[in-house]
């Protein structure tokens, strides 16, 4: 798969200095900003992270269909502003758009394949000695976030999902060994009632501890880019994930 050209252009401009592993050393690590980050199959693609190295958390936030944009710079600076290492990747190679339409066309032409092998590597980067790691996502970032949780079971300490799918079988759920945080929309148009209750059935008979929230909105209330957004339940959300972090993964 041939990767975006903008971004190719970029690299060649400015070639960041590497670690032994491999992965990108940033110029400054204490601040927050963008880096390069190494495929293990090659490309290089980009994250923006925040919060102080030393932290004992780590959190790696997948975006939605608009890339890395002020809303997704504004979750990494939030649980930065918390003491935790934020990451935000763009698993988009540097495409993105603020028309749904064409955000929409860029998101379906994706390559689960690259996604995957960005969240390993990215996951690989805000490992540390004794820190635990947390996946964090909505819509398309929150499908990313559990395959996240999917791949690496033995590296994430906790799996956000925000009106994402669970897209597992019943087998697939059983090597799950993260806890789970699951919110979804009542009224969203595509993840419907019916398939939230599967849902549960099979987190049921995972190994994992959950904790699952509905509420009453359409998918896209967490985002500012969509008609349906809320403030207001913008704050509950984050009060439920800051419960379940500090009661499922920081004294877990």
């Amino acid at each position: 798969m041939i990767r975006n050209l903008f971004l190719s252009l970029i690299c060649l401009l400015a070639i960041p200095a590497y670690a032994a592993d491999g992965f990108v050393i940033p110029d400054r690590p204490s601040e927050s900003g963008y880096i390069t980050i190494q495929n293990p199959m090659g490309p290089t693609f980009q994250g923006y992270v925040a919060g102080p190295e030393n932290s004992r958390l780590g959190i790696l936030i997948l975006h939605d269909r608009w890339g890395i944009d002020d809303t997704i710079r504004q979750w990494v600076d939030r649980f930065a502003a918390k003491g935790y290492r934020a990451l935000a990747i763009d698993v988009f190679d540097g495409r993105i758009s603020d028309q749904l339409w064409l955000a929409t066309e860029i998101m379906n032409a994706s390559d689960p394949e690259w996604a995957r092998a960005d969240i390993k590597a990215a996951l690989k980067y805000l490992q540390r000695k004794g820190r635990k790691l947390i996946t964090l996502g909505a819509g398309f970032g929150g499908w990313q976030s559990f395959q996240a949780a999917l791949a690496a079971p033995t590296e994430v300490a906790g799996t956000v999902v925000i009106y994402g799918e669970l897209e597992a079988d019943a087998e697939e759920m059983l090597t799950l060994r993260a806890p789970l945080l699951t919110i979804f929309a009542r009224d969203d148009e595509k993840i419907l009632p019916a398939m939230i209750e599967a849902y549960r059935l099979l987190l049921k008979k995972s190994p994992i501890t959950y904790k699952s929230f509905s509420y009453p909105a359409k998918q896209g209330f967490m985002d500012p880019r969509y008609p349906s957004y809320d403030a207001g339940l913008v704050e509950e959300v984050w009060r439920q994930v800051d419960e379940f972090i500090a009661d499922f993964v920081v004294a877990g």
